[in-house]
């Protein structure tokens, strides 16, 4: 009976489960989320590895600091020309970058173009081999197995419906990184710096663990429209959660927006899951897709003890599992090198002398291994053919292309010296203008007074009227605004709920309605709560 153990690792935090395949049954036996000390990684993994009893097992990890780029290739091409083609297209992008291609591993998945039936489009992932090594020296002596992203891997979690199916799968870990699903091909992959690195980060400075603050994290549920009833108990890290969530789901709404076709769904996973109500947070601001947690394809029906939302909240580390047991793509694995291995057949000086001989002597029948190395020579020449062709198209397009961009550079010279000599006339205009204005303020009754007061734009204070009025949620009330000092704001407001005013206070500052904003505890007075919140105009 097959078993693979999947470990997912970021900074800080290890995701682990081990999975059992028996036929085509699938059974998680062991799983967990570990946080460790920097510099511990060796010995939390052996740690993991010795208490899942996987010593003998096989192991399967993530990569890390992945790069992606997208490429286009004509789909009529041969595998081995598609090949050649997308490297020189990344090699061209590294010497644009200043990327050191030699330090670079690559794979690459291809899926066929939805903007361009003649084309496939081509997903490019590469990897910084010393980082990679690095993570497999982290396993001396264990069988790895795989080694692949996690963008890529965490769709092997689901079992899809009709080929037209167009999902989006969210994983909230240390950034979030979101997976476009197209007529069940994976299409594009996009990477939010917002996750719960930032969150746990900011939960820390406060709790000065990172275990305690994810168990906060797991006792938080944030609020939507249908928990207006939520009391405060639990929920004393929202101001550290709400923001980093808004911006997140902010932008997963813009990429599934713009995505081609319409989103059936979109899943949520990783660490982010721990939160209560994550699901029905982004349906209020996804309501085109339905919005819910990514549950393993394999444990809709099977018998569990544990709740499921325990082994959501692992779903990185079984998705890997399932990469070690064959459930995922292979062209993606960078563990070992990419692509065949040549002639297995060692050959020998004495062998080489034969073949040669046989050649220059036509009575003499040729040995099997002097037709083997004749119809490996032709081949050798039909390739060197082939690839001296296809290069040689290949230069004639750069050529053409180059002669396309000295074209357009001189284009735009010229409308550069047209710049150049507009921006003439209107330093003259200018030198007047200044000049006028010098006359004008030596004959003004107040030349002598000098103001050292900061003056509001004009219409800053209907600006800030109108950006409240906007997103001031339906329960608070604005009781009074001030402009005390310069552009400093003080506001005073009050609602039935701590929760609603704390969305409020959010708001200004991520909206950017006010900047430096700070915000009183509040005073209770019955079943009216009132705050005070300052700020600084932007």
């Amino acid at each position: 009976m097959p078993k693979c153990l999947g470990i997912y690792i970021e900074d800080d935090v290890i995701k682990y489960a081990k999975v059992d395949k028996n036929k085509d049954i699938l059974k998680v036996d062991a799983s967990n989320v570990v946080f460790y000390e920097r510099g511990n990684v060796s010995q939390t993994i052996e740690k993991i590895i010795r208490e899942t009893f996987s010593t003998k097992d096989t192991i399967s990890i993530n990569i890390s600091n992945e790069l992606y780029n997208y490429f286009d290739v004509f789909a009529a091409l041969k595998q081995s020309d598609k090949n050649k083609s997308v490297d020189l297209d990344f090699e061209l992008l590294c010497s644009e970058k200043g990327y050191n291609k030699d330090s670079l591993e690559s794979r690459y998945l291809y899926t066929n173009s939805k903007e361009n039936s003649d084309k496939m489009r081509v997903i490019h992932i590469a990897a910084n081999k010393e980082g990679i090594h690095k993570r497999l020296q982290e396993f001396t002596g264990s069988k790895v197995v795989s080694a692949t992203p996690i963008t890529t891997s965490i769709f092997n979690l689901l079992e899809l419906g009709p080929k037209e199916e167009n999902v989006v799968i969210v994983n909230i870990e240390k950034d979030t990184k979101v997976t476009t699903i197209i007529g069940g091909e994976v299409y594009n992959i996009d990477i939010i710096p917002e996750g719960m690195g930032q969150i746990l980060d900011n939960i820390n400075k406060i709790e000065n663990s990172m275990q305690k603050s994810y168990e906060c994290c797991k006792n938080t549920t944030i609020y939507t429209q249908e928990t207006q009833e939520l009391q405060m108990d639990g929920n004393e890290h929202l101001e550290d959660i709400m923001p980093v969530l808004y911006k997140i789901v902010s932008e997963v709404r813009k990429i599934s927006e713009a995505t081609i076709g319409q989103i059936s769904k979109v899943y949520i996973t990783g660490l982010g899951t721990a939160i209560n109500n994550v699901d029905l947070y982004f349906q209020e601001y996804i309501p085109n897709s339905k919005c819910e947690l990514l549950k393993p394809f394999f444990l809709e029906n099977a018998s569990i003890k544990i709740p499921i939302k325990d082994y959501i909240e692992v779903n990185s580390a079984i998705s890997l599992a399932l990469e070690g047991l064959a459930y995922g793509k292979k062209e993606l694995n960078f563990k070992g090198k990419k692509g065949g291995s040549g002639l297995n057949k060692e050959i020998n000086a004495d062998s080489v002398k034969g073949f040669f001989k046989a050649l220059v002597d036509p009575r003499k029948q040729l040995e099997p291994f002097d037709k083997t190395m004749l119809r490996f020579i032709c081949c050798i020449c039909v390739g060197i053919i082939g690839y001296s062709a296809f290069s040689t198209t290949l230069i004639n397009q750069i050529d053409e292309k180059r002669k396309d961009i000295k074209n357009s550079l001189d284009t735009v010279n010229v409308q550069i010296d047209k710049i150049d000599s507009q921006t003439g006339s209107v330093t003259v205009g200018e030198t007047n203008y200044n000049s006028l204005i010098e006359a004008l303020t030596k004959t003004d009754d107040t030349n002598d007074v000098t103001d050292s007061r900061i003056i509001i734009e004009k219409y800053a204070i209907p600006n800030l009227l109108n950006r409240i009025a906007q997103n001031i949620p339906q329960q608070v009330k604005v009781t009074s605004i001030k402009n005390t000092t310069e552009t400093h704001i003080v506001i005073q407001a009050e609602a039935a709920k701590y929760e609603q005013l704390g969305f409020f206070r959010a708001v200004l500052s991520t909206e950017g309605t006010l900047k430096n904003v700070k915000s009183t505890s509040g005073s209770k007075s019955g079943d009216t709560i009132t705050i005070t919140i300052e700020g600084d105009l932007p």
